[in-house]
């Protein structure tokens, strides 16, 4: 079949994975879920955030692969289904999140798996690798955070960048209504009453940062947000931040000495920064690397066709290496 094919199948398609048998293990004390869908070697998806819910577009993700191979969306800790759990600088760390991961791949008894990384989920499979690289047998980051502290505040230039000035000033009245909750507060607000005037100007403050990360803003779909507002778990955030600044997180060094095969997919106009995704393509000497022109950060909403023309290729092409 081919891939243009396989591409039209997958949009009119109606029998998506339906995520409604998350299975559980357990790290670090804490009870956490992954779905699993599919056959053959393992794939690891790893949602964005920290802390986005891996819904419809990850689960989308699943059934385009699902034929090479078993596909487990992980809910990491903080999201989807392992979202309640205490959110603090003793539960949420990059450690954290990666030995949670070695635990799920001992949980399965996984040999050997590939990872496949959306944003933050980009830097949690290079981190992983970087530890664990005897256990990967590739990586694919897709619009992928960067693996040192040095671009961290490159995402934060682009967006203020991209903002014009009553935006900038809708965001300091926004937050001005909200600013005496805590994340904690507001995630708890947002599901009990969502009609709440700070959750409404919270809701609007975090849609003026997402419409920065598309290049074309019309691609903002309000049933998308929906979802991702009231699923996605923001209290992680600014924890990773801090953690990254403060200890000068890098794993550049370590990276550049490993042979990890890797896909590296971004948008052009996609708010990391393009030195992020150069910095990428340095640390793995094995890589492939595409650019989707007219694209921001959310790729699998932005351009799906041109994102899974490239996926389902380099796919095809490992497998067929293989046989």
């Amino acid at each position: 079949m081919s891939i243009t094919r396989v591409i039209a199948l997958l949009f009119v398609t109606a029998s998506f994975c339906s995520g409604q048998n998350p299975q559980r293990y357990t790290s670090d004390g804490l009870t956490l879920y992954y779905e699993e869908y599919g056959n053959g070697p393992a794939l690891y998806i790893l949602s964005g955030g920290p802390g986005e819910y891996p819904g419809q577009s990850y689960r989308q993700l699943a059934d385009s692969l699902k034929n090479w191979y078993t596909c487990v969306i992980v809910h990491q800790r903080g999201s989807g289904q392992s979202r309640n759990i205490p959110i603090n600088e003793n539960t949420i760390s990059i450690s954290r999140y990666t030995d949670d991961l070695e635990r799920l791949r001992q949980h399965r008894g996984d040999k050997q798996i590939t990872l496949l990384g959306v944003s933050w989920g980009g830097l949690l499979a290079m981190n992983y690798t970087a530890q664990y690289s005897k256990f990967v047998s590739q990586i694919i980051l897709v619009c992928s955070a960067p693996p040192s502290y040095k671009l961290w505040n490159v995402l934060y230039d682009n967006q203020f960048a991209r903002r014009s000035e009553v935006e900038l000033d809708s965001l300091n009245r926004l937050q001005q209504i909200f600013s005496a909750k805590t994340e904690r507060e507001l995630d708890s607000l947002k599901r009990a009453d969502p009609l709440n005037k700070e959750v409404l100007a919270y809701k609007e403050f975090i849609l003026i940062h997402v419409r920065a990360m598309y290049y074309n803003r019309s691609k903002v779909s309000g049933k998308m947000y929906e979802e991702l507002f009231y699923e996605f778990n923001f209290q992680p955030i600014p924890i990773i931040d801090n953690e990254v600044l403060e200890t000068t997180f890098d794993i550049t060094d370590k990276l550049k000495k490993l042979k990890t095969p890797a896909l590296i997919v971004y948008g052009r106009q996609d708010d990391q920064g393009e030195s992020t995704f150069y910095m990428q393509q340095e640390c793995f000497r094995n890589n492939e690397m595409h650019v989707i022109e007219q694209c921001g950060h959310e790729i699998m909403e932005e351009q799906p066709e041109a994102f899974y023309r490239i996926l389902l290729g380099y796919i095809r092409k490992i497998r067929s290496a293989k046989n």
